[in-house]
């Protein structure tokens, strides 16, 4: 018996999706970043780079560090789980379009196309957060909204050589302006 590829495929990308949907269904809604984000805009001479926390911790006592600790990494994975749940939703309105046998050729071809290019920018998010990561941060989110691209790490605070080290990093793996790059942290 011959499995077609894109029924296994398929298969798979519903298995992924019921799981994220019960872990994200256990976890609860996560509330999106605020759009706290700063710009860096390269010149002749220097770098103009505003840093800004998107949540600043109130108190310092070790109860409430450790309680922040858990929210700072809930929020990631939450924030990561938020993206893969809206790439899965669009992968799946494309996938109805490729099992549908009234599809037309070109729309097939359109949508595979688009489900090609939600994959390749999915593994380069993921890629870059895990360079970020070797970069001596706990954790980062990466979301890419073409041609913009958004970067919030888990880090007490940033410097600026830091923030620029951030923007390199994503322009270098994903070719964006370094205008159309936000860093935040968190």
């Amino acid at each position: 018996m011959s499995v077609n590829k894109q029924t296994v495929w398929l298969v798979t990308m519903l298995s992924v999706m019921v799981v994220l949907s019960a872990y994200y269904i256990v976890t609860g809604p996560v509330e999106p970043a605020r759009q706290v984000a700063q710009t860096a805009k390269e010149t002749d001479s220097d770098v103009n780079v505003n840093i800004k926390p998107i949540d600043e911790p109130v108190s310092s006592d070790k109860k409430t560090e450790e309680m922040l600790e858990q929210a700072n990494s809930d929020f990631f994975v939450g924030y990561q789980l938020q993206r893969s749940t809206l790439r899965q939703k669009m992968v799946e309105e494309y996938m109805q379009v490729l099992t549908n046998p009234k599809s037309s050729e070109k729309e097939l071809e359109e949508a595979n196309q688009k489900i090609q290019q939600l994959m390749k920018i999915d593994n380069q998010e993921t890629v870059l957060e895990e360079l970020i990561r070797k970069e001596g941060y706990k954790d980062a989110v990466v979301v890419t909204n073409n041609p913009h691209v958004d970067v919030i790490v888990q880090s007490e605070k940033l410097s600026k050589k830091q923030v620029v080290r951030l923007i390199s990093l994503v322009r270098q793996h994903l070719q964006v302006d370094p205008q159309n790059v936000s860093v935040a942290y968190r």
